[in-house]
């Protein structure tokens, strides 16, 4: 699994717009947005890649956990994990 960490220096905060995302290996991208406390899975297609996933997310471009065959346990494990690399940005 891949991680990239970016901000998109959109100003929803002093600290900008902080996301951080990883590709899954059902192929998803698990996406969250530390600064507007907004996550979401991104369909497959989705490069990994700040454009693509900025593009997926203003699109609102979405999938479920169970849609991909990821429990919701899973899903939130991973969201904690992403947000240990914003802390650190």
């Amino acid at each position: 699994m891949h991680t990239i960490v970016f901000n998109t220096g959109r100003t929803y905060t002093e600290g900008g717009q902080r996301i951080a995302a990883r590709r899954l290996e059902c192929g998803a991208i698990v996406m969250l947005d530390i600064d507007r406390h907004i996550n979401y899975l991104l369909p497959a297609d989705t490069a990994l890649t700040q454009r693509a996933i900025m593009r997926a997310y203003d699109e609102n471009s979405v999938v479920y956990p169970l849609d991909v065959g990821l429990s919701y346990q899973d899903y939130y494990a991973v969201l904690d994990d992403l947000r240990g690399y914003l802390t650190l940005a």
